[in-house]
């Protein structure tokens, strides 16, 4: 357990700073640009994190599945693992902007409300690059190199970091300085990643046989973590389409706050995510869910109450024109914080041993999820959707952690369904 404290504080520390960096950053952006010019920059944002969400994860996860079992007796098979799914990606990231170049000025207006095609080319370039530095950041993390993993995370923030300074210091903030600037940063992150795995980076011949049983997972892992990043993200996604993109800013400076807590727990599930079959194997993973699910439900608990607390008696901490945002941010943390709680190793366990189960729930709940943001958005707008967001996810999140809880009994077979 001391171990993997370490590890999560390694994984955890730099993500961290940069993370309140980047919110004090942003907070500073508020001051500088119009809820509709930062309605369009949180869109730019949205589009990578539905890359990293959908293709980044599914395609990462897969190969956690594969490769992490196999490390211990075929290091070289693993590591073809690794190399199918950085070939996927980069396959993936060039199909998709060489399709979407013909459409790109429509794409905008869609997204943005105004046409833009430069603005969206460079959003999706930035995605792309996202993409490849996932792949990095895998292979550091099944080598268990977290002190080389947490390197490449304080670069990344530290380059975001001094993007976002760059252009509060000499350039008026928009959505493109603030692109512009994202795509060096991501450049220069996937060069400096690329040196730092040199060391744990394995030759290992692509063989066909692992391709394919990478893409058998993958099927059920897109799907999943598809409409699992729609279902996340529908909140945002409907005001782009349903509202204005006046509302949608005003969402997005509420996000800014309340999407810290959720990804606490994804930096934690970088260390927890591949002993979770390991420890069902053994019969230790109800034991491990009480530490790590107890740790971080208390952790949760104390930052609600220290949120109510603040959001009670500072009123006015935000600029005038985002004022409405406060309102918007309470229910957005209640959201976070329990999908932080399911995600270190609930969300793992139940992705590896019942990879149908979330594809179901999300097939089956999104259109009336989709059903209750149109209401909620034509009554109340972004407060309506906020509220929405914050019921369907802590139901998810609960329904998650029972169903995991029933499964983790000791002597049932890791593997159950793992190739449904």
């Amino acid at each position: 357990m001391k171990r993997s404290l370490y590890q999560a504080v390694c994984v955890s520390l730099p993500k961290g700073t940069g993370g309140l960096l980047t919110i004090l950053l942003n907070g500073i952006l508020l001051t500088r640009m119009t809820p509709a010019e930062f309605g369009v920059y949180a869109v730019c944002l949205l589009l990578c994190t539905l890359a990293d969400g959908v293709i980044g994860a599914a395609i990462d996860m897969s190969a956690v599945k594969l490769a992490s079992s196999r490390r211990a007796h075929d290091r070289r098979g693993a590591a073809a693992v690794e190399h199918w799914a950085a070939l996927v990606k980069l396959g993936v990231s060039v199909v998709v902007l060489l399709l979407l170049s013909p459409w790109l000025a429509p794409l905008s207006m869609a997204l943005f409300h105004r046409e833009d095609p430069v603005l969206l080319a460079l959003a999706l370039v930035v995605a792309a690059g996202v993409l490849a530095m996932r792949s990095i950041a895998l292979n550091l993390q099944l080598s268990q190199r977290f002190e080389a993993y947490a390197g490449l995370e304080l670069l990344a923030q530290t380059l975001r970091v001094v993007g976002i300074v760059a252009v509060l210091q000499w350039w008026q903030p928009s959505a493109l300085t603030l692109t512009l600037a994202s795509v060096g940063g991501i450049a220069l992150t996937v060069l400096g990643g690329l040196w730092i795995m040199r060391r744990s980076w394995t030759a290992a011949p692509l063989r066909w046989a692992d391709g394919r049983e990478l893409m058998i997972s993958l099927r059920w892992m897109l799907a999943t973590f598809a409409l699992s990043a729609i279902y996340v993200r529908a909140d945002l996604l409907a005001l782009t389409q349903w509202s204005s993109i006046e509302q949608v800013g005003l969402f997005a400076a509420a996000q800014v706050f309340a999407f810290v807590p959720e990804l606490f727990g994804m930096w934690v599930a970088v260390v927890f995510s591949p002993r979770v079959m390991p420890a069902h194997a053994d019969g230790t993973l109800r034991p491990m869910m009480r530490k790590v699910q107890g740790s971080i439900g208390s952790l949760a608990l104390v930052a609600a109450l220290l949120a109510w607390l603040v959001l009670q008696w500072l009123p006015g901490w935000v600029p005038p024109a985002f004022a409405r945002s406060t309102d918007i941010l309470w229910p957005l943390l209640l959201g976070a914080l329990a999908g932080m709680v399911a995600m270190p190793v609930t969300v793992p366990f139940v992705m590896f041993s019942r990879p149908g189960f979330i594809l179901t729930y999300d097939l089956l709940s999104l259109p009336f999820l989709l059903l209750a943001y149109y209401w909620a958005i034509q009554s109340f707008g972004a407060v309506g959707a906020a509220w929405i967001s914050a019921g369907s996810r802590i139901i998810k999140s609960t329904a998650l952690q029972a169903c995991a809880w029933a499964w983790a009994q000791p002597g049932r077979h890791p593997n159950l369904s793992m190739h449904q």
